[in-house]
């Protein structure tokens, strides 16, 4: 995926829209003399900014604007996202077309079963043979057929473990990291 001017321009307008939203809100209960809401309501944005931060720090910079990306599909949406982040991939062993290729189609596919208006938890992490990322919908998960076959499949010709659990509304991806 070649990044466009627009895309990217899009990406800071919606941070930028975000960030003063927030700042609204803190200004607002400050000038109706509730401290106590703008500290809780602060922390609360600290807490929301250090997880971006996460995604920022991520060795593999296609992949960290592609999450920017759908993290904004799914505002847009009204998907409510929780992701954990708990790793920098920096030996990702996995060519960058590849890796986002795979990427775009797990985050599509996660995004189609949260569905409109729905929950979206996400967990990047580090284990002994890779990075796993994995995705949780709030039930179980129901879409057209061949929709998750075509993922296995992708994630097949990479060699890329894909383990779906539709039941149990997960599904996960694990990306194997270089041996140092």
């Amino acid at each position: 995926m070649t990044w466009q001017a627009g895309e990217v321009i899009s990406l800071l307008r919606w941070q930028r829209h975000d960030i003063l939203n927030h700042l609204q809100v803190i200004y607002g209960y400050i000038q109706l003399k509730k401290g106590e809401r703008a500290l809780s309501y602060l922390e609360q944005v600290v807490g929301e900014l250090e997880r971006l931060g996460t995604v920022l720090r991520l060795k593999q910079p296609e992949l960290a604007l592609l999450i920017l990306k759908k993290m904004e599909e799914l505002t847009n949406r009204g998907i409510n996202l929780r992701c954990d982040i708990h790793t920098m991939m920096e030996n990702l062993d996995l060519e960058k077309d590849a890796a986002l290729a795979l990427w775009e189609s797990a985050w599509d596919l996660a995004m189609a079963l949260a569905g409109d208006g729905g929950t979206l938890n996400v967990s990047l992490t580090e284990v002994a043979d890779g990075y796993c990322l994995s995705f949780k919908f709030g039930g179980e998960a129901v879409l057209p057929e061949g929709d998750a076959a075509r993922l296995a499949e992708l994630a097949g010709h990479h060699q890329i473990p894909f383990v779906w659990e539709p039941a149990r509304g997960e599904m996960s991806l694990l990306f194997k990291k270089r041996l140092s």
